[in-house]
């Protein structure tokens, strides 16, 4: 069992039997904090309240059974796992609760301080695994539609002028003909990147080597690898001093490229300004922020920035697979690190990460 406090709700109407719930897992010795309702209203209004690691739901509620408040709880929060408890012992009603999204069921007989960690332990690890499976079903749908989308824009792109080519060919029109070839050229450039970001976003799952990480090295590399973007661009970028931190070069580089490139790329302004920094934080960790003068974020769309292929609202003029920050959110992930922005539309935005200092002992 984790020995990070468990937020459980409990539901039921029946007051003992929720202190017989909270006694068993004082006994089992969880560490936790509750929350106890007395129907499936309660238990909704408090899922809108905050975030819950764990229900353990009556069959039995006034108003509704405890399937309608399976299905309704795993509905305002698909992650949370939910136990359903029951005075009946059968199997139909687990196999149902099972499909409305319980993770687990056990009877109420059965409830006690030998139980309660185990089935607790047990649930979390199916809807970990449920999770898990249904955020990877849904980058496979959401990666079948980039590759049917995107990757057939440029390639009918391609069609296209390569038809034109044919027609200008056979009626000598050279001038034409070249102008076509650059266009096709462009287009298949288009989709090389487009491939690139895929296989990058992809490769983000591999196993790596973790050790002692330069960010001053790492700044310099992603510097020389958009070195003629920067040029191209007439973009300022500067930096403070940058700590070593534990983590993976390559995929350290890879970050702040995606975030100094998301920043030239999203600017309107004449130059591009992009800042990147790092302070102390307590407990060995490094906050770093990458600041830029590009055309911002609402605050609304702050959480969506880093979903996979996701574009926001204003990004339609400016190229890009929604993949950039996807990407740079998992590689911040893998080194136990958040990320997060601040911004405004129209006043650029700060990006903030985390990262785990360099043990002082390697």
């Amino acid at each position: 069992m984790t020995h990070t406090a468990l937020n459980i709700l409990i539901a039921d109407d029946d007051e003992g039997d929720r202190k017989h719930v909270i006694r068993a897992l004082k006994e089992a010795g969880v560490s936790f904090k509750y929350t106890e309702t007395a129907s499936v209203e309660e238990a909704l209004k408090e899922c809108d309240k905050g975030a819950f690691d764990c229900a353990i739901v009556d069959y039995r509620m006034p108003g509704h059974d405890g399937l309608h408040g399976v299905g309704a709880l795993h509905d305002r929060l698909p992650c949370m796992c939910i136990i359903m408890a029951t005075g009946q012992g059968d199997e139909f009603i687990a196999t149902e609760a099972m499909k409305l999204g319980a993770s687990d069921y056990i009877a109420k007989k059965r409830i006690n301080a030998e139980t309660i960690a185990h089935i607790i332990e047990s649930a979390m690890e199916k809807a970990a695994l449920r999770n898990k499976v249904a955020e990877q079903r849904e980058e496979l749908e959401n990666f079948a539609l980039v590759l049917v989308h995107d990757l057939k824009a440029p390639t009918r792109s391609m069609l296209g002028f390569v038809r034109r080519i044919e027609r200008c060919n056979a009626r000598g029109e050279p001038e034409k003909v070249a102008e076509y070839c650059r266009l096709v050229f462009e287009a298949a450039q288009r989709m090389d990147a487009l491939i690139d970001s895929l296989r990058l976003y992809t490769r983000t799952d591999n196993p790596v080597a973790f050790g002692s990480v330069e960010m001053l090295q790492v700044m310099k590399d992603t510097l020389s690898n958009l070195e003629e973007s920067i040029g191209a661009r007439g973009a300022h970028v500067t930096y403070g001093e940058l700590p070593a931190v534990l983590g993976n070069a390559p995929q350290l580089t890879q970050l702040l490229q995606n975030l100094i490139a998301n920043g030239m790329k999203y600017c309107e302004a004449e130059i591009p300004a992009i800042h990147v920094a790092a302070e102390p934080q307590d407990g060995n960790v490094w906050l770093f922020t990458v600041k830029d003068n590009g055309i911002g974020i609402s605050e609304e769309f702050y959480d969506r920035a880093f979903d996979a292929f996701r574009r926001l609202p204003g990004s339609s003029n400016h190229e890009g697979t929604g993949l950039g920050l996807a990407t740079c959110k998992k590689i911040v992930k893998r080194h136990g690190g958040v990320i997060r922005c601040a911004s405004a539309q129209g006043q650029g935005t700060t990006f903030f990460f985390t990262l785990p200092g360099a043990c002082v002992h390697q």
